[in-house]
C-alpha cells in the first residue's frame, strides 16, 4: 500500500505556472480581448479567466489547453538542451483534440523518463505522486493539474513553456532545434492545424 504523498512544488514550479498564465494574459490583451469576449469560445465564464489570471484559482489542464488554442499559443515540453520535444506523435481520426494535446505533452516526458532509466515508481517519488498517477498521466488516462505537469517535467530536467503557433508553410520557418524563427513559435503541420476535431 502506497503512502499518501504531496506534490513537490517549489518556487521554480510556481513561477513557471505564473509565466504561462501571464503569457496567456498578455496574448489576450495583445489581441484586444476582454475576459468575457475570450470566454465566449470556452466552456467557462469570464470570471473564471479573471481568477486564473489573478492566481485565485488554477485552470484544469483541459481549460489551459483550450485557452492556449483560443489565443494562438501551445504548451510545449522543452528539453534540457532547449529544444522543443514533441515525440513521434500522429493525430488519429479517432483522437479528440484534448486527448491528442495531452498525448503531445505526455509522450516526450515518458520518453525522457525511459531515457533516464527511471521507473514510474521512482519518478512518482521525485514528483510526489504515486506510481499509478505517473502511469495514468503517461497513458493519457487522467490529466495532471497544470502545476503537477510542470513538476513532472521539472523532475525530468524539462520545462513546460508557452509558445506561439505557426503553421508549416507560413512565413515563420523552423530552425534546426524545432523552434520557429521569430518569437519561438511552434511549427505545426497543416494537416494538424491546431484545431479541435
Amino acid at each position: 500500500m502506497e503512502t499518501l504523498m504531496a506534490l513537490h512544488v517549489d518556487d521554480e514550479a510556481d513561477m513557471s505556472l505564473v509565466r504561462i498564465v501571464g503569457g496567456l494574459r498578455s496574448a489576450r490583451l495583445d489581441a484586444g480581448l476582454s475576459q468575457n469576449a475570450l470566454s465566449s469560445g470556452l466552456p467557462v465564464r469570464g470570471r473564471a479567466i479573471s481568477e486564473w489570471e489573478t492566481g485565485l484559482s488554477e485552470p484544469t489542464l483541459e481549460h489551459l489547453m483550450q485557452l492556449c488554442r483560443e489565443l494562438g499559443r501551445y504548451l510545449v515540453v522543452v528539453g534540457p538542451d532547449g529544444a522543443v520535444r514533441n515525440g513521434l506523435i500522429r493525430q488519429h481520426a479517432r483522437d479528440a483534440w484534448g486527448i491528442f494535446e495531452r498525448r503531445r505533452l505526455a509522450v516526450p516526458l515518458r520518453n525522457r523518463r525511459l531515457a533516464l532509466g527511471l521507473t514510474q515508481r521512482q519518478l512518482g517519488r521525485l514528483v510526489g505522486v504515486s506510481r499509478d498517477s505517473i502511469q495514468r498521466w503517461e497513458l493519457v488516462h487522467v490529466p495532471p493539474r497544470p502545476i503537477a505537469h510542470i513538476v513532472w517535467a521539472q523532475k525530468l530536467g524539462c520545462r513546460l513553456e508557452l509558445r506561439p503557433v505557426a503553421v508549416e508553410g507560413s512565413p515563420v520557418e523552423a530552425d534546426g532545434r524545432g523552434h520557429a524563427e521569430g518569437p519561438n513559435a511552434v511549427v505545426l503541420s497543416k494537416s494538424y492545424g491546431g484545431s479541435p476535431s
